[in-house]
């Protein structure tokens, strides 16, 4: 598979195009801000995963993560059930949530959403409602999420909720050096 179709989510048998999330214009500073904020040594830390705990009871939905963006990674750190791991970039909705880090990004209903048509987590019912806000370290880069999601849809998320998860969001950050 060519590095191209990678990108853009071509598979063998077919083509599955999504949208992968551009990259913001302080890309480089923001990636090494995330290398740099000392929470990729804290996987698994037992804070971290009181707080996505917390928050997936909060938002009544499956999986709650904490997730750093370097370079073309997607780092989970910290997950409500416990699955971390390293992701492909491309694929993940929280590189949304860097791109435009001052809004929270919300879906709805990811099946719905032309961006997300043929990405393996929607495709695979995995995600049809995710909800993000940027996790900023003390400079102020955005170097990752904090974001809800679950199998099924929402109606709504409305502005309490979006408040809400500013704070969790925020208690992370708190926690960068």
């Amino acid at each position: 598979m060519s590095r191209d179709a990678e990108w853009y989510g071509e598979v063998a048998m077919g083509i599955t195009i999504f949208t992968p999330a551009p990259l913001p214009p302080n890309e480089a500073a923001r990636s090494e801000a995330s290398s740099q904020s000392g929470l990729l040594s804290r996987v698994n830390d037992p804070h971290l995963l009181s707080i996505t705990k917390e928050a997936r009871r909060a938002f009544n939905s499956r999986w709650c993560g904490i997730a750093l963006v370097v370079g073309e990674i997607q780092h989970v750190i910290a997950s409500s059930d416990g699955l971390t791991g390293l992701y492909r970039r491309s694929t993940m909705f929280s590189s949304y949530v860097v791109y435009s880090p001052r809004n929270p990004f919300i879906v709805l209903d990811a099946i719905e959403d032309q961006r997300f048509a043929g990405n393996p987590f929607v495709d695979n019912g995995l995600i049809r409602f995710y909800a993000g806000t940027a996790i900023f370290d003390t400079a102020g880069y955005a170097v990752g999420a904090l974001c809800v999601s679950d199998s099924t849809s929402r109606q709504t998320f409305g502005a309490e909720e979006t408040i809400a998860l500013r704070n969790f969001s925020d208690k992370v950050s708190k926690t960068i050096r």
